[in-house]
């Protein structure tokens, strides 16, 4: 049922632009050069009027200091399975939904071939950088200095959410490097 409901909000909230931002490592108890990253479900918690953007695709980035191109990636997120991490999850906040998202099986294999050569080289967990480049739209008008973003790593069958982004206000997300405002979704 979550699936479906999921589903049909991402229909409704179509068609966006990006909002740029590479963030480092998210807090928590995640070691970005061991744990494994290929497990990772990404919860967008959005105020409800704003979307991702189904069509764009959410950006996942992993960068080892030193690193050759394989362990400078830039993946696109797909949309995940619910059941992977509401578990982990608490309920929404009033006026608020979770958007999830996961790597595609190819690039699953492509960062743990990263991970497994930064961890040849002794590239510790301070060495990796991940980041999560929004793309929303808006589904009508918006107040960009009073809505918040948050963007979270889960790891299914942990507790804890490791933060990406913890309450930052449209606004802010709008001046960084890249961004654009954001269309309508259609």
């Amino acid at each position: 049922m979550r699936i479906l409901i999921a589903f049909a909000l991402s229909l409704v909230l179509a068609g966006c632009s990006t909002v740029g931002l590479n963030l480092g490592a998210p807090s928590g108890s995640l070691d970005a050069s061991r744990d494994d990253l290929s497990s990772l479900v990404i919860a967008f918690d959005l105020p409800r009027g704003l979307g991702p953007s189904p069509t764009a695709g959410q950006l996942f980035t992993f960068d080892v200091a030193n690193g050759g191109p394989s362990e400078h990636l830039r993946l696109t997120l797909e949309p995940a399975d619910a059941d992977l991490a509401m578990s982990s999850l608490p309920p929404p906040a009033e006026g608020r939904a979770y958007y999830l998202f996961d790597l595609k099986d190819a690039d699953k294999l492509a960062i743990r071939a990263a991970q497994a050569s930064a961890q040849q080289r002794g590239v510790a967990a301070s060495g990796v950088k991940l980041g999560i480049v929004p793309k929303l739209c808006n589904a009508g008008p918006y107040d960009a200095n009073a809505m918040t973003i948050s963007v979270f790593a889960v790891v299914p069958g942990r507790t804890g959410l490791m933060p990406f982004l913890k309450d930052e206000t449209l606004a802010h997300l709008l001046t960084q490097p890249g961004s654009t405002q954001m269309p309508a979704c259609t």
